[in-house]
């Protein structure tokens, strides 16, 4: 009895198997990229440049305030750690194109021309090379138009919660 009792079990596990979802190669893309996105703000006085780290679950939230002081300008590093949620992951695998992303100029537009800001998106593959793209802040770059709003409102959303309060 106990030989049948463990076969049936052996069975209703290996048969449960085909009921799991499997992980989809979007779920797996993120988990084998590191991708970096910020803005920054060149002539400016106070927390102006901001960038997010995204690895596997995990973002990193770097801060860099300059500050003014008798004898010049300083800069005061803040670092925040986070997890990112399972939602943030798939809707940015939705809009990632690693293909469209790697074919990209490095620049458009005057990035932080007469202090109008940048922003940029890097991206890390698992050997180690990278592509970054900069461009004007608050604009958009043709064809990453989504990646670009998914990964902003996920920076603003770590800026509200570490810099700004609101």
């Amino acid at each position: 009895m106990k030989k049948m009792t463990v076969l049936l079990s052996l069975c209703l596990l290996l048969f449960s198997c085909d009921f799991v979802e499997p992980v989809s190669s979007e779920n797996t893309i993120i988990s084998k990229i590191t991708i970096k996105n910020g803005q920054n703000f060149g002539f400016c006085i106070g927390k102006c440049y901001s960038e997010m780290v995204i690895s596997g679950n995990k973002v990193e939230f770097i801060v860099k305030e300059r500050v003014f002081e008798e004898n010049g300008v300083s800069t005061k590093d803040y670092n925040y750690n986070d997890a990112i949620a399972s939602t943030k992951i798939s809707s940015i695998n939705n809009v990632l194109d690693l293909n469209k992303f790697w074919g990209l100029k490095d620049i458009y537009g005057c990035p932080d021309c007469a202090d109008g800001g940048s922003e940029w998106i890097e991206i890390i593959n698992e050997k180690g090379d990278s592509k970054k793209v900069t461009f004007e802040y608050g604009k958009t770059v043709p064809g990453i138009e989504n990646l670009i709003i998914s990964l902003r409102e996920e920076r603003m959303a770590l800026q509200t919660k570490y810099v700004t309060g609101k």
